[in-house]
């Protein structure tokens, strides 16, 4: 059964020595859960994984699940720079009773579409949990063929795929190829375009401004759903108004200021990231106050 709707990649929030605001965390979680959010993706570029111990990344993971008691599907990331780290923080993560398992192509060194493809077979074969493939050209420097895809789509323990390339002629590719799949699900990750991802057939949508917007977020896929196309563009243009709080702070700092605005947690910037100064600080409240953000 295909995964579908809201699915915000929760963000973590922090204590003063860079480690889980587990307090903060399960607040995030509520706020997320009260919003009506369909399912959340704990340790992804949101959650700043890769600025957290393997430690911390396995605590965020075993915190939300355990907020969430089941309520909705968790898809947890694994993401590392090889096959063999992949799957034993994979393995870790399963017996917390995640539903879903997600990782980027590994990082750092250069991948042909052939090593990635044997990646996701690896992983998907070694684990008991349905993966999803990331597909994220921005932050791995790497952009998975359609051809891959498609191919990957055949695999029985890929649930499908994670797509935040902005293309969005390659988002109508995926929905009318591998998305025609009872058992594949398309999720497009996109700040600004969501209604539009929605309207050529994507499953769902991951975006990280959704952890601050999630009400917008969720009205904005029934209106798809309604066919109220009018309304969706409305709130299409309102969390883009959203989205510019991220234009300060390098992302994180603006973040920060969001989950404080709501009274979630006081931290959410790691080293080498710092938080924004009081000028910035006024702008993003003012953007937030504007958009109806409370």
């Amino acid at each position: 059964m295909k995964l579908r709707g809201i699915i915000p990649p929760i963000g973590t929030p922090l204590t003063p020595d860079e480690r889980v605001d587990i307090a903060g965390l399960r607040r995030l979680v509520r706020y997320l859960l009260g919003a009506g959010v369909d399912a959340l993706f704990v340790n992804g570029t949101m959650g700043i994984f890769a600025l957290l111990s393997d430690t911390e990344q396995l605590l965020a993971v075993e915190t939300v699940v355990d907020e969430v008691n089941g309520s909705v599907p968790v898809i947890a990331g694994v993401s590392d720079t090889g096959t063999k780290r992949v799957i034993e923080k994979a393995k870790q993560v399963e017996v917390m009773g995640v539903d879903y398992l997600t990782a980027l192509p590994p990082y750092y060194y250069l991948l042909t579409q052939d090593s990635c493809v044997r990646f996701y077979r690896d992983v998907a074969q070694a684990v008991a949990k349905p993966l999803f493939i990331y597909n994220n050209l921005t932050f791995t420097k790497f952009n998975l063929s359609l051809d891959s895809i498609d191919s990957l789509s055949d695999e029985p323990n890929i649930a499908g795929i994670k797509e935040t390339n902005p293309d969005c002629s390659r988002w109508t590719q995926l929905t009318n190829t591998v998305g025609r799949s009872e058992g594949f699900s398309v999720l497009i990750g996109t700040e600004i375009l969501p209604h539009v991802a929605l309207m050529l057939g994507a499953d769902g949508i991951v975006a990280g401004s959704h952890n601050i917007a999630a009400g917008i977020a969720v009205d904005l896929y029934r209106a798809v759903k309604a066919n109220n196309f009018a309304v969706a563009a409305e709130l299409g243009e309102k969390l883009r108004k959203v989205n510019k709080i991220f234009e300060y702070g390098e992302i994180w700092g603006a973040f920060e200021v969001a989950l404080n605005y709501l009274g979630i947690c006081d931290k959410a910037t790691a080293r080498p990231y710092h938080s924004v100064d009081q000028k910035e600080h006024t702008y993003i409240e003012t953007i937030l106050q504007d958009c109806g953000i409370c």
